[in-house]
């Protein structure tokens, strides 16, 4: 790999053997180094390779904002993340969650702050990553020597949960204000009788979770295949009406229509977890 520019001293963009450009970082990767020469892979700690050239430049701006130690902070926050989540975590991350941190800890040093109107919802829907935005808080108020707010950690876990499923920021916070309503429609279904204490109850509110920012996200094909779990219906009536309550409002609040298929596979999951 070649070195395109030195964005600080340690963070470089280079370019591949395809002609990709990616970010590399090192500690003194970039101290005396200048475009055109190969890069010192010895000295490589992290590879960043964006979905597009525009993520690429949005980075680059960046990291080339960040002091060292922030920056550093911030990764570990992500290496964290990936650890206590156990789940793959697109690389846009890296740019979004950056780029956020440093926004906040910009208004905190002018006496600022912004609330999060999700910060119920995500203590509750995203419980794994609103602690990491918790322990992100404590590494910044330890390292940094800044207080931010809990609707911090919220922000942090939204950010999180974006770059867990791809999708946009827009689409993780609308999915996020549904589920609420979503889940009373289910808790208050007189006909079910949910066992609360079941794994498959944490799973069916995972699958909810996941339905709802596929709406929003509007992306096609890529809903569960529910196969001929269709024929079902006949044996759980009330499973089927209150997914289909389920799908129907998410329906008119994403203005995406909801497969067939997903509310039968949504019925199927809410019979699971309920008490036999």
């Amino acid at each position: 790999m070649r070195i395109r520019k030195v964005i600080n001293n340690n963070v470089v963009s280079c370019v591949d053997s395809d002609g990709q450009e990616l970010v590399v970082m090192g500690c003194g990767l970039g101290f005396g180094a200048k475009p055109g020469m190969t890069l010192d892979a010895s000295a490589v700690e992290k590879i960043f390779r964006m979905d597009s050239p525009e993520q690429t430049r949005r980075l680059k701006d960046v990291f080339s904002q960040l002091p060292p130690e922030v920056l550093d902070l911030c990764t570990r926050i992500i290496d964290y993340a990936k650890t206590a989540i156990r789940r793959e975590l697109n690389e846009s991350i890296y740019l979004t969650l950056s780029d956020h941190i440093l926004f906040a800890l910009n208004l905190s040093s002018q006496g600022m702050s912004l609330p999060n109107p999700l910060l119920t919802e995500v203590r509750v829907f995203y419980p794994a990553e609103f602690a990491v935005g918790k322990y992100a808080l404590e590494r910044i108020q330890a390292e940094m020597g800044k207080s931010l707010g809990e609707g911090e950690a919220a922000s942090i876990a939204l950010h999180l949960v974006n770059a867990e499923y791809s999708g946009s920021m827009n689409a993780t916070m609308h999915a996020t204000q549904v589920l609420h309503p979503m889940v009373e429609i289910l808790e208050n279904w007189p006909e079910l009788k949910l066992n609360r204490q079941h794994l498959f109850y944490d799973e069916l509110i995972v699958h909810i979770k996941f339905m709802a920012l596929q709406a929003f996200s509007q992306a096609e094909g890529e809903w569960v295949d529910a196969g001929r779990i269709n024929g079902l219906v006949q044996d759980f009536p009330q499973e089927f009406a209150c997914a289909k309550a389920i799908t129907d409002y998410l329906s008119r609040q994403s203005d995406t229509a909801v497969p067939a298929q997903e509310q039968a596979y949504l019925a199927l999951c809410i019979h699971r977890a309920c008490i036999s």
